[in-house]
């Protein structure tokens, strides 16, 4: 599935080793969760199954991947970050960083939702 034009654009905006790390992400969340949408939501590419699931954000010197099951899952890996109720995150700085654990990461946000929608705010 292609992305939208505006998560497209949004990712191509980006330069460098940000740009590869978006790029990469959204490719893989594509690959796994080949039935999700994805459109712009605060202005970032944002992944929906049953509710949201995935964002992801390029900063000044890192990428995130938002996750917004994240508390839920928060035991699948220790580079899930953040204290949120819901969002945590995972900080991604090379793209050598998207990786097979990113790949679980992903698929337990993915059955989550599946199994047990949370609503986002």
């Amino acid at each position: 599935m292609a992305l939208p034009l505006d998560a497209q654009a949004y990712i191509e905006k980006q330069v460098g080793a940000k740009q590869a790390i978006l790029m990469a992400l959204a490719e893989r969340i594509e690959a796994l969760g080949s039935t999700l949408t994805c459109k712009l939501a605060w202005g970032f590419p944002c992944w929906t199954g049953k509710e949201r699931i995935f964002s992801i954000i390029a900063h000044k010197s890192h990428c995130n991947l938002q996750l917004f099951y994240g508390a839920a899952i928060a035991g699948e890996s220790q580079r899930i970050e953040g204290k949120g109720k819901a969002l945590r995150h995972v900080k991604l700085r090379t793209l050598s960083d998207v990786d097979a654990e990113i790949d679980t990461i992903i698929q337990a946000a993915i059955a989550m939702d599946t199994s047990s929608p949370q609503k986002v705010r």
